[in-house]
């Protein structure tokens, strides 16, 4: 790699400029010759790296949270090239998963070594259009959770931002039928959240989803969550702390590669934190479709 272009989102809850311009001239004196662009409006982070790719720019680097991230993923796929992950919002879901730290100095020196690790995607359809994602797509309380967390809080309180709101939507937790087919195999049941996820851990560190889950293994793991009060939830994640989902009533898991759900009553959606609309839902895989710059595995 020679020539790197940085997409910055000034917006993003943890983005700071003095960070992003040490993180440039670090990378710089590493080598990389490194440009920076920044995004003003919504869709800029793909069409800046779309524009990167036709410029002939060896690696494009996301600096800001998951819905950058996506964003410039959008553009990157089926290119060949890497995506770089500069973490800088309130989640930062992929890079957890992968293993980039939130230090700007080692997630440039990750850059800077270029382990390019192939995973998959998930694309997420509703009336409101379709998006990628890497990490998790949801219906329901997590959905409802992302849009109703303020960006002023998350700015102020990062991942405690979701927290204070969560306990406060729990008083109130709308359980719904659902319709899901898992490649094609039908299953109703009622549901607080259905959670489509391409990755283990839905907050790295700190909440996994059960183990073996893997983002390069072509399926989705699904979970289907009943509960339909704040105690009721709070068990469920309870026992998902202490890694033991399949001991307690109220967890389903299922394995599929494409998904379609309807629910009754309409749920909102989220793909990595970004609203994507109401269900009806479908939800697709794209295998091996992009490639990060990250941590050797061991």
């Amino acid at each position: 790699m020679t020539r790197a272009l940085i997409i910055t989102n000034p917006a993003a809850a943890r983005a700071d400029e003095a960070r992003l311009l040490a993180a440039h001239k670090r990378l710089c004196a590493g080598g990389l010759r490194t440009e920076i662009a920044r995004t003003t409006a919504a869709g800029d982070g793909e069409r800046l790296a779309r524009q990167g790719v036709a410029d002939g720019f060896d690696v494009v680097i996301a600096h800001g949270g998951d819905g950058t991230a996506m964003d410039v993923a959008s553009a990157l796929v089926g290119t060949g090239r890497p995506l770089g992950l500069l973490p800088a919002g309130t989640g930062n879901l992929l890079a957890g998963n992968l293993g980039i730290p939130r230090s700007w100095r080692v997630a440039s020196d990750l850059i800077l070594r270029g382990v390019p690790r192939t995973v998959d995607l998930g694309r997420i359809t509703s009336a409101a259009g379709s998006r990628i994602f890497a990490v998790a797509c949801g219906a329901g309380f997590d959905a409802e959770l992302m849009r109703s967390t303020q960006p002023r809080h998350k700015r102020l309180f990062g991942m405690f931002a979701y927290v204070a709101t969560a306990v406060s939507l729990a008083r109130a937790i709308t359980r719904a039928h659902i319709r899901l087919e898992a490649d094609g195999v039908v299953h109703e049941a009622h549901a607080a959240l259905v959670l489509v996820a391409n990755c283990g851990q839905l907050i790295p560190g700190i909440l996994p989803l059960h183990p073996g889950v893997r983002p390069d293994d072509g399926v989705f793991d699904i979970v289907i969550l009943d509960a339909a009060s704040l105690p009721g939830a709070a068990r469920l994640v309870w026992w998902m702390l202490l890694r033991r989902p399949h001991a307690v009533p109220g967890i389903t898991f299922l394995r599929a590669s494409s998904v379609r759900l309807t629910t009754e009553p309409a749920l909102p959606v989220q793909a990595d934190g970004e609203s994507a609309g109401l269900t009806p839902v479908s939800v697709e895989m794209l295998p091996l479709a992009l490639r990060v710059l990250a941590p050797v595995r061991a």
